[in-house]
């Protein structure tokens, strides 16, 4: 079954594949969802991943764009345009990045509750939680019937099944450590073409995880990110992170 996660929407529906992760538009209240975890929906990402992605997207944001502009700067006069280009945006980044920070705060929460509370359903490795009651589990209802949510209507045993792991629990003023240096040469994505200029791109690469299709180099990234984030304010969306990948490497590894 799927259950819109809107609070005050009754929609469910019965999944063809209750394990396959698609996007589910509710014919109700016109929320957009992940069929298997309830978010935003995700392209090219896993439900796991998605919340280590919010959090190293948060930490770029904050403090590692700016960061890495400065180092790149000195090494390379064209990085100057981008960094005055982003001080001379130091407002409109400063309420992107409020948001953000509820946003991640509201993760790492939700991420600390998981990890206390919920465990995985052995099937389809849905978040299950238990309120009460014996260690008898059917994943997107009460054991004894009633109360339908997202599942796949797998029967397991509470005690048995695998605790739920937080894949974000840094604080947010650590920083990523696997940027590239300055110092060394910057990686091709060959046949990879920024959606803003483009260009082949060079350097980190910026996929949007909320669209089908979008992607930034990192010289376009400061301004054509601000404003995706502006137009996902304007038509009412959640704020959409953008997934940082270093070398070509990591494109294997997209979903």
């Amino acid at each position: 079954m799927i259950k819109c996660p809107k609070q005050d929407c009754t929609w469910v529906a019965e999944a063809a594949d209750p394990n396959e992760r698609f996007k589910v538009n509710c014919p109700l209240c016109q929320h957009e969802f992940c069929s298997l975890c309830n978010q935003q929906y995700h392209y090219r990402t896993t439900c796991q991943q998605l919340p280590q992605i919010t959090q190293r997207w948060f930490f770029w944001c904050q403090t590692e764009r700016e960061r890495y502009l400065r180092q790149r700067a000195e090494q390379d006069t064209t990085y100057q345009v981008q960094l005055n280009e982003y001080n001379q945006k130091h407002k409109e980044n400063d309420n992107r990045n409020r948001e953000l920070r509820r946003r991640y705060d509201e993760l790492l929460h939700d991420e600390r509750y998981k990890a206390e509370n919920c465990r995985l359903c052995p099937s389809c490795q849905r978040v299950v939680e238990r309120i009460d009651g014996c260690d008898t589990m059917v994943c997107g209802q009460d054991a004894h019937g009633g109360n339908v949510q997202s599942g796949c209507g797998h029967r397991f045993n509470w005690a048995q099944a695998k605790a739920y792991q937080a894949s974000a629990t840094k604080q947010p003023k650590q920083t990523i450590l696997d940027l590239p240096r300055p110092e060394n040469a910057i990686v091709h994505h060959n046949g990879v073409t920024c959606d803003q200029c483009k260009n082949e791109v060079n350097g980190i690469r910026f996929d949007c995880v909320h669209c089908p299709s979008l992607t930034f180099c990192e010289k376009c990234e400061q301004q054509a990110t601000l404003q995706h984030s502006q137009e996902n304010q304007f038509l009412g969306q959640q704020q959409h992170v953008f997934k940082l990948i270093m070398t070509p490497e990591e494109e294997a590894f997209q979903f």
